[in-house]
């Protein structure tokens, strides 16, 4: 394998890396965002129930 082919592999290697990484944060983002949001539901709800 020449130079050119294993730089080529490690930047392909790198990129999913980084994408794995930025889907990762990512969906994290979104299930904190959904859990504050049902969490400042709950005494809204709580209340109405009351």
């Amino acid at each position: 394998m020449n130079d050119y082919q294993q730089s080529k592999k490690a930047r392909y290697v790198a990129s999913v890396a980084y994408l794995l990484v930025l889907a990762f944060l990512v969906t994290g983002t979104l299930l904190s965002e959904q859990n504050k949001q049902e969490a400042a539901r709950q005494p809204e709800a709580l209340s109405v129930v009351k």
